[in-house]
């Protein structure tokens, strides 16, 4: 049938009316102009349907001249080439070429970060640890003794005295008014910390929301519709064919999950770009109950969020400034693993996260879980000895003991050796998540003060920003850490689930216009262009973080 056929289809009534312009007295018509195809990119059709059997039909052309080419071969035409093959140096070059083309073939593409920002908050979303508590005490709603819990809970979390919680919720720093939580005032806050880290990635890059092929957004408490990916599609009019994809619920390990979902995608499309952010909304999520297991996130959670533009384009790593190596992700499915974080509704139906008391050694068995993946691929060869050396010697001496050999009653089982990741990674990025998360991962690991710094400077200064805290702490170490070109950073963040991911980056560019600043002391045009900032002062230089944030 014709597309001009449809004008002059029969009518058909319907028993409903509507009010759209080309419905008449419960009548449908068609629409034929609306149904035309007024342009077509002939260009994108070449490159996505024609390009694959071009390129086949180029071999096959090239394929066909080289076999016609051996009918007019003489004998001696033969004979030349024979004894040609025969050279060992015309050997070695046909061995090395199929040696570098079977390794091309079955190579998957680099993956690389152009830019990592994260993001600061405007400042009069700062807040201090008294104006939480006056915050809290306007809604209402808390018992004494609630109050008493999250102020001491408050006072021992690690936080500083400038972080940030979102405008619906500082209404109530007069102490009288109640937060403001709708979905108006949590989109809002989507929108400030999302555009900003859009807007500054594409002007720190130079690249062009149209040459973004991938987006992917990770918030685990916020997934409106339309969804936050058709939020930023939206604002800044990415291609109508950008692959989108919307993360939610996956707890504070969501950015190192975004960031091994890019990693599929651009190994598997060679020559694409994309586009991670990662944020958690606090606006929605203030709970408004006394349940002491749900209180804890009114005092540890707070406003953050991140963005990676990541690329598998091979110029692209000539200006990058890491390189991916690996990506380990660990789930475990028992009901304690799955029940320790867990968004609920308490008695009188208020919602909130409940946070158990195990999720400590929850968090330590993810670890370790994920850790068996990793270790095998950072460690250093003297380091992965001696963990099976450790291990043998411990069941030679418990077979020894079970069977009652000679000598065997003076012999211990030997402690389990942790081997020193500090062989294989030079810096650490634990999840901010609070100082009990922090210290049982410097436990398990035996990690250093120094080693754990960059993560107990984050929770001091920002709080626990959810997913992002790993890259507040990794900007945190390319301004105060003395981040070196070659040197291996190590991503960790746990999640509910419970998961626990990882990720190694290896630096590639350090960006020496950060080193030793914070963001406060570049100039007003800088910081506008430069809007990340791991809002630490260096220790050696000793001002409070309140004077420069």
């Amino acid at each position: 049938m014709d597309l001009q056929d449809f004008g002059v289809l029969t009518k058909r009534s319907v028993s409903m009316g509507s009010s759209l312009d080309h419905v008449d007295k419960d009548v449908y018509y068609w629409e034929p102009k609306s149904l035309r195809i007024r342009t077509i990119n002939w260009g994108y059709v070449f490159l996505a349907e024609y390009l694959p059997y071009t390129y086949g039909l180029a071999m096959a052309t090239v394929g066909s001249l080289m076999i016609s080419q051996l009918y007019v071969w003489s004998l001696e035409d033969f004979l030349r080439a024979w004894y040609l093959l025969r050279e060992p140096l015309v050997m070695q070059v046909i061995g090395a070429s199929a040696l570098i083309l079977a390794y091309l073939s079955g190579h998957k593409s680099s993956v690389y970060c152009l830019e990592n920002l994260v993001f600061k908050p405007p400042d009069h979303w700062k807040v201090t640890r008294h104006d939480i508590l006056k915050m809290l005490e306007a809604q209402n709603c808390f018992t004494e003794t609630s109050m008493d819990f999250q102020r001491r809970i408050l006072e021992n979390s690690g936080t500083g005295e400038s972080t940030h919680w979102p405008p619906g919720i500082l209404d109530s720093r007069d102490g009288q008014t109640e937060a403001t939580c709708d979905m108006a005032a949590a989109r809002e806050e989507a929108k400030e910390v999302l555009f900003s880290l859009v807007r500054d990635l594409l002007r720190r890059t130079q690249v062009k929301p149209k040459q973004i092929d991938f987006l992917i957004i990770n918030c685990s408490l916020f997934c409106p519709t339309p969804s936050l990916c058709a939020l930023v599609c939206n604002e800044f009019g990415f291609r109508q064919d950008v692959r989108s994809y919307n993360l939610g619920g996956m707890g504070c390990s969501a950015n190192v999950i975004s960031v091994d979902l890019a990693k599929q995608l651009l190994e598997n499309r060679p020559g694409s770009r994309a586009l991670v952010l990662s944020m958690e909304n606090i606006t929605q999520n203030l709970y408004k109950g006394n349940d002491k297991s749900m209180l804890l996130q009114n005092t540890l959670f707070r406003c953050g969020g991140c963005g990676l533009l990541l690329s598998s384009r091979l110029l692209d790593s000539m200006k990058a400034k890491y390189k991916l190596l690996y990506t380990f992700r660990a789930h475990l499915s028992d009901d304690n693993s799955y029940n320790c974080v867990y968004q609920k509704q308490d008695e009188r139906g208020n919602s909130g996260v409940a946070l158990s008391k195990d999720i400590v050694k929850v968090a330590g068995r993810a670890l370790r879980q994920n850790f068996v993946q990793l270790a095998p691929h950072v460690l250093p060869v003297r380091e992965q000895a001696k963990v099976l050396c450790n291990h043998f010697w411990g069941k030679t001496v418990s077979v020894a003991k079970q069977r009652g050999w000679p000598l065997a009653e003076g012999l211990t089982v030997p402690e389990g050796y942790t081997p020193n990741f500090g062989k294989g990674i030079d810096h650490f990025c634990i999840h901010a998540g609070g100082r009990a998360v922090i210290e049982g991962v410097q436990k398990n690991l035996k990690l250093t003060d120094r080693q754990i710094r960059p993560s107990v400077q984050t929770l001091h200064d920002w709080g626990n920003t959810s997913s992002s805290s790993i890259w507040y702490e990794t900007d945190w170490i390319e301004r105060f850490g003395d981040l070196q070109r070659g040197e291996r950073v190590l991503q960790i963040s746990f999640g509910s689930g419970f998961k626990c991911n990882s990720a190694v980056w290896v630096a590639l560019r350090v960006d020496r216009s950060k080193i030793g600043q914070p963001l406060e002391a570049f100039s007003p045009k800088e910081q506008e262009v430069c809007t990340s900032d791991s809002g630490v002062i260096n220790e050696a230089r000793k001002p409070s973080n309140e004077k420069s944030a």
